[in-house]
């Protein structure tokens, strides 16, 4: 019996912010604006769901599992984008005060296509790059 080896896309940025302000950039979907997504339905709260809709494109959904002060984690699930489905990977975000910064940890396991790695490490690469961008403008 043989298993099935997934894959991981690990990120980390260093903010020159409070951890208060990046968690709030997931706690009222700015993250998920920044996905060029069409329609949002999230609950921010543990064991609540979100969905994320892109119209004649495809869906992301899934439920917040775990939400602290520094730690948001989500069962992230794809359907559509021409590619094939994705059911329970795991999307971590860790927030880490060091001096006046905050550093963003991402790992998203158990991606199980090559394909969906790369186009998950294009996004989540472009969406931490654009928080930066909402941070230096607010300074």
């Amino acid at each position: 019996m043989t298993s099935k080896k997934t894959l991981t896309v690990s990120l980390q940025r260093t903010y020159i912010t409070e951890i208060e302000t990046i968690f709030n950039l997931f706690k009222d979907a700015t993250v998920f604006k920044l996905t060029g997504v069409d329609n949002i339905q999230s609950d921010f709260k543990t064991g609540k769901s979100f969905r994320l809709t892109f119209n004649n494109r495809g869906t992301i959904y899934g439920v917040f599992t775990k939400i602290t002060d520094s730690d948001i984690v989500m069962e992230w699930n794809v359907d559509g984008f021409q590619r094939p489905k994705e059911t329970k990977t795991s999307l971590e975000i860790s927030l880490r005060k060091e001096n006046k910064e905050c550093i963003l940890t991402l790992n998203h396991k158990n991606i199980s296509h090559p394909e969906a790695a790369a186009a998950k490490q294009r996004a989540w690469t472009e969406i931490l790059d654009s928080i930066e961008k909402i941070i230096s403008n607010n300074r």
